[in-house]
């Protein structure tokens, strides 16, 4: 589908207002759309149906930061409950996983590496949702949820690399070579 409205390199936000394609809050949008295609493909990629549930509900909520953004909190918002979400469930895979290491390899089963893979896209919209609040009102628990959820993701990871019988790669700080 194309309207040919975005040929001039502008495009509508939520509220109908027109910003460059190269403005922040765009970027962030599109930032936001490939961070929800990496937890999708760590979806279709996972083993486990308490870490695939996580997912889907984390879709969702990358859906609802989006709407957040461009139309300033109108309509849905992230609030505290899911920030406890996220946390509480930091807590439950910190259990089962037990004494994690510093420099985790990003390794071991696709599961695991696909996680990993949607991790490192989350700590990068993080960065530019906190350079956006710079410019423009965010909602702060938009900035707290994406730290707590990088977070979720790397216990995902560790989580299914050990139901797997999968040893994590310790990178070896005192190597010099």
């Amino acid at each position: 589908m194309f309207t040919r409205r975005g040929d001039s390199g502008e495009t509508d936000t939520g509220l109908r207002i027109r910003v460059g394609k190269d403005s922040p809050m765009v970027d962030l949008e599109g930032t936001l759309d490939e961070l929800n295609t990496f937890v999708g493909f760590a979806l279709i990629n996972s083993k486990w149906e308490d870490i695939k549930n996580d997912l889907k509900k984390i879709q969702n909520d990358i859906f609802v930061i989006g709407e957040d953004i461009t139309a300033e909190s109108t309509h849905r918002t992230i609030k505290d409950e899911d920030v406890r979400w996220l946390e509480e469930s930091v807590k439950k895979y910190r259990e089962e996983i037990g004494k994690i290491h510093l420099f985790i390899v990003p390794d071991g089963d696709i599961s695991a590496v696909s996680l990993h893979m949607a991790r490192a896209v989350a700590r990068r919209t993080e960065r530019l949702a906190v350079y956006v609040s710079k410019k423009m009102q965010v909602n702060k628990y938009i900035l707290i949820y994406l730290n707590r959820l990088s977070s979720l993701l790397f216990m995902h990871a560790l989580a299914s690399n050990k139901r797997l019988g999968i040893e994590e790669r310790i990178w070896d700080i005192k190597r010099t070579s």
